[in-house]
């Protein structure tokens, strides 16, 4: 075990520390030495003292030579996001890849501003950060992120700092804090000026007060879950912090499709990153005449997920985050079952690893509806008109996206009003559905 300096010029505070494990043995990776209230201070002062003045031109060279230090380490990266956060070596190669196109589309952001960062491209359209770093130059962003992304969204906050001549502060999760540590060193080693992108170890809520109550910072973002952001919220201004929460998103599943195809990409939608994703399938509405047969095909689909140690390339289905939060969902899906659900596949649990699961004969006041349900846990139910399946999704209280697989080109037109409020799109079989 080791203790890593967490200070600005490498001042060891050792009245605290984060301990880092691997979800998969539970083994500690590292200890980290935690920052205090005047630290994170003063961490923010020296952002905010500092002023990067560098052109487009070199802003695109930082940005271009970290892509290919990403591209050169790529392995060890996925590696890194492996052993702390449990997700599969595949899909921490893929982040890895995500990262790099992220840096891509992060130098055209440096060259041409707001209209590229705003596009319909690898970084989120509208997204406030976008706005708030393409105005001019501005004060300091506190991030605060979340373990379901280690590496994309540290990233994605400091790919724009970079790429618009801004500072950003970023606490990352206490779970999996190294990713943006190795981050931040690739990024200094490729030319970014220390002070665009620091890093804090402490508590989120201890962050965001100090940053709310900081005259330099006038944007804080916040990435996690629904549950977190309603504590986050009562340390910062409602005008001045941005939140990102929950995991869940619905998919409407039509009876004119190839249903094989259809299954493979909702297993791909609720099992991909373990399930741990925003934006991943949680809710999968079924047409009746066609729910048996799908089932039976999701199923199948679900046993192919194969769970085991995250770094054998081999293995398709990572751990959650800990043992803790697989209890939880594992509890989740038993009060389910107890009230009448029916478990066709998975709900195997082994210590953080839990088994690729498909629930049916789900009704909206079940745990694993009404709740946030992390992990790779998909719940299916049927309808008979699609009007049916829109209300009940409208209804539901976990609202993020919706959509629909459908052959049926005429079909999201037929009431738009209704599928407004959840922005539902549509998805033919067969196309590539992966958040």
């Amino acid at each position: 075990m080791s203790v890593t300096n967490s200070g600005i010029a490498g001042e060891m505070l050792a009245q605290q520390s984060i301990v880092v494990r691997n979800p998969w043995n539970n083994e500690v990776i590292t200890e980290l030495a935690t920052d205090g209230r005047k630290r994170v201070r003063e961490k923010l002062d020296a952002a905010w003292a500092f002023r990067p003045r560098l052109t487009p031109e070199a802003r695109r060279e930082i940005l271009s030579r970290a892509r290919q230090l990403l591209i050169q380490r790529k392995l060890d990266i996925a590696r890194l996001i492996s052993a702390e956060s449990g997700l599969s070596l595949q899909d921490s190669v893929y982040k890895v890849d995500n990262a790099c196109a992220l840096l891509n589309h992060s130098m055209l952001v440096a060259l041409f501003g707001q209209e590229a960062a705003l596009c319909d491209g690898v970084l989120p359209v509208n997204s406030p950060l976008a706005r708030h770093f393409c105005g001019a130059l501005c004060g300091v962003a506190a991030v605060v992120t979340s373990f379901h992304h280690p590496l994309s969204r540290v990233l994605y906050s400091a790919a724009l700092a970079i790429a618009t001549n801004n500072r950003i502060v970023v606490k990352p999760s206490s779970k999996t804090p190294l990713s943006a540590r190795a981050l931040r060193m690739l990024l200094l080693e490729a030319g970014m000026p220390e002070p665009v992108f620091t890093l804090v170890n402490c508590a989120d809520a201890l962050f965001i007060e100090v940053a709310a109550a900081h005259y330099g910072v006038d944007f804080i973002s916040f990435t996690g879950m629904e549950t977190q952001a309603r504590e986050m919220a009562c340390h910062a201004p409602a005008g001045r912090l941005v939140m990102e929460t929950g995991v869940s998103d619905a998919l409407i599943v039509c009876a004119d499709v190839d249903l094989q195809v259809t299954a493979a990409l909702a297993a791909r939608g609720a099992f991909f990153c373990s399930g741990r994703r925003f934006g991943a399938v949680k809710r999968l509405w079924v047409d009746k005449r066609c729910h048996d047969e799908f089932v039976r095909c999701l199923a199948k689909e679900a046993r192919a997920w194969r769970v085991g140690d995250p770094l054998d390339p081999q293995v398709r289905l990572g751990t959650m985050i800990d043992a803790v939060s697989a209890a939880e969902t594992e509890q989740r899906i038993a009060l389910s079952l107890a009230l009448g659900a029916t478990c066709v596949s998975g709900n195997e649990r082994c210590g953080a690893s839990l088994s690729a699961t498909v629930l049916t004969r789900i009704t909206p006041d079940m745990p694993v509806i009404t709740g946030e349900t992390s992990g790779p846990v998909v719940s299916v139910m049927a309808f008979t008109h699609v009007e049916e399946a829109i209300e009940q999704v409208n209804g539901a209280k976990q609202k993020l996206n919706a959509s629909f697989i459908t052959g049926d080109k005429a079909l999201p037109v037929r009431d738009p009003d209704a599928m407004a409020e959840n922005n539902l799109k549509k998805r033919f079989p067969g196309r590539e559905h992966c958040r």
